[in-house]
């Protein structure tokens, strides 16, 4: 049985004195050490630290000074290893139980953990699905029981998973005499969502700072890829650094247009086998000045201090997700950089990738008729299959068996769907499932509007989080930005501005600049619709955009060929472009503050 001592000593000389027993480190980092005193006396406590405040040592160090044993709920297998390597080293016992080892592993492990051999244990939040599971871990003698990345609790958050709202339940049945809950990134009202789902009473808040002074924050309009790549490669003379993008095929694209350009880069998402991800991950660690182009699916759990610069190559579903992602910058405290290249056209990706995640009903309702007319049990198909079955796509079906898993219709595995109960009547949260969708997209707006904000974006970012803004130490609009257009680009934004502008008959000049643009715009949305370009607009219509240069909604729906209904659905995305194509600033927080798409 490995036990902590009987007595502790509170006082700031006596935790700094255990700190440095057991880490080695002479002082702790700012909030570290008063999340740690709440903790070890006894307090259920709600940590919110910012990226890189070193929220592990935060239940780290009070498991190794409690009695019993630390049961930690994470979702991010990465950071379990190593983890648990690091604390191995330290001689400190400590062991994870995850799919990523076999079932004779996790019986092995979890009979050391019954015997009380380890100090912590790291667990995902899906062992709990098990009712065998959680009786063993009743017989263990708890000391703390701690939830890292307690903002995916939240279903208003922007990493809501499901098996997090078990932890409530949990945490009632194991009763353990304290409970800390640790987040990055979580508003005020995703703070309140934690503590009624924990069932947390009159739990210490404790909220760090958010404040990163290292980190220099930039917003680049840019007019097309190209731009984009010119500015992720400048980046690049700071140092290594982590690219975001959208999509896989755009992660895969990006990659190698940058090693076209003689920047070795590295391509991760969640579309490769565990042990290319594995390779990926060892080389990015391993050299400082490496780059890596990724989804989101990179990062969480990646403890590399000397990251330059993240940059993201489309904008990001929700501003906690964007100063996550961006907070992975500078973590050793010399100058780092987030940069975010905004182009309006890919906001229209971000809804459809909400949209495909939350489909209609009666998408859902067909989906769950053809499934029951296979039969209960095991049945080998495909989502491609599926989809073509009902009319849909394969990101809609594969949203759509999302919702009937968590339901309880259906059990999906690598290989096959298990179909349970097949006939009954849905149990899907269709109301649910709506409020969400506008969240998202209500998440997204906020996005946009930092993207256009013509602020302090430091201020902005601190403000949203509930923090109070203090003296800019760096972004574009206080400091002026890293890297201000090249003369050559100066040059073609006047050509474009000046433009080829060429007479239609019986239409009158336009601006030929704006008009490519448009299309480039218009060829953009018809792909991410799946839909020809000319229903998105004519070319005649473009003309005359390109001709009367709207700036605000009354003088688009001047425009023949361009009503309400067009407004509502591109009205921002062409005010945007034409903007960006004459060397501007998009003027259009007023509709998306105002307005929402049906």
């Amino acid at each position: 049985m490995v036990e902590g001592p009987a007595t502790m000593d509170l006082t700031s000389d006596g935790l700094r004195a255990a700190l440095r027993q057991h880490f080695g480190f002479d002082g702790f980092r700012p909030g570290q050490e008063a999340v740690v005193r709440s903790v070890l006396e006894g307090r259920s406590t709600v940590a919110v630290m910012p990226t890189g405040a070193g929220k592990s040592l935060c239940y780290q160090l009070p498991a190794l000074l409690l009695r019993g044993t630390t049961l930690v709920v994470s979702p991010l297998v990465a950071l379990m290893k190593d983890q648990v390597d690091s604390l191995q080293a330290r001689g400190i016992p400590a062991t994870f139980i995850n799919s990523s080892i076999d079932d004779a592993e996790k019986a092995r492990r979890l009979d050391g953990v019954r015997r009380g051999a380890f100090k912590l244990v790291y667990v995902a939040p899906e062992r709990f699905r098990s009712n065998a599971f959680l009786d063993a871990i009743r017989e263990v003698e708890l000391g703390l029981y701690a939830v890292d990345e307690a903002h995916c609790i939240s279903q208003w958050g922007h990493d809501f998973r499901p098996d997090y709202t078990r932890l409530g339940q949990v945490r009632w049945v194991l009763r353990p005499p304290r409970t800390l809950a640790l987040t990055a990134t979580a508003t005020p009202e995703v703070r309140d969502d934690i503590v009624r789902v924990l069932r947390l009473k009159d739990p210490q808040v404790s909220v760090a700072g958010f404040d990163r002074p290292n980190l220099f924050f930039e917003v680049a309009q840019v007019a097309n890829e190209h731009e984009k790549l010119v500015r992720i490669a400048r980046a690049c003379r700071d140092g290594g650094g982590v690219v975001y993008c959208a999509t896989r095929r755009d992660v895969e694209k990006v990659a190698g247009l940058l090693d076209d350009r003689g920047i070795r880069a590295l391509a991760y998402h969640a579309g490769m086998t565990d042990e290319e991800r594995h390779r990926v991950q060892d080389a990015f660690m391993e050299r400082d000045d490496a780059v890596v182009v990724a989804t989101n699916a990179f990062g969480m759990g990646v403890d590399k201090p000397t990251i330059r610069f993240v940059a993201h190559f489309a904008i990001p579903k929700a501003m906690e997700a964007y100063y996550q992602e961006a907070g992975r910058a500078g973590r050793d405290g010399k100058p780092g950089r987030a940069l975010l290249l905004f182009n309006h056209a890919d906001v229209r990706l971000q809804e459809r990738m909400i949209e495909g995640n939350h489909p209609s009903p009666r998408l859902v309702a067909d989906l769950w008729e053809r499934l029951s007319r296979l039969g209960g049990g095991e049945q080998r198909v495909g989502e491609r299959e599926l989809a073509s079955s009902i009319g849909a796509s394969p990101i809609e079906v594969g949203s759509a068996l999302k919702h009937l898993e968590r339901a309880g219709h259906v059990l999906r595995t690598p290989r096959s769907l298990v179909v349970q109960d097949p006939g009954a009547e849905l149990r899907v949260d269709f109301e649910g499932m709506s409020m969400r969708r506008e969240r998202e997209l209500a998440m997204l707006r906020r996005m946009t509007n930092y993207a256009y904000h013509q602020g302090c974006r430091r201020a902005y970012l601190l403000a949203y989080f509930g923090d109070r803004p203090g003296t800019c130490s760096g972004c574009d609009v206080c400091s002026g930005p890293k890297d201000p257009p090249s003369q050559e680009e100066l040059l073609q934004r006047r050509v474009r501005r000046r433009g080829a502008t060429a007479p239609v008959v019986d239409e009158g000049p336009y601006d030929g600049a704006v008009f490519e643009a448009l299309r480039e715009m218009r060829t953009t949305l018809a792909r991410a619709e799946g839909v020809p370009p000319y229903v998105i607009f004519s070319d005649r219509t473009l003309r005359a955009f390109a001709r009367s240069l709207p700036e605000t909604e009354a003088s688009f729906l001047a425009v023949p060929g361009a009503g309400p209904a067009k407004w509502e659905r591109y009205g921002p995305h062409v005010l945007a472009t034409i903007a960006q194509a004459r060397g501007g600033a998009a003027r259009v927080a007023e509709p998306w503050s105002g307005r929402r798409r049906g």
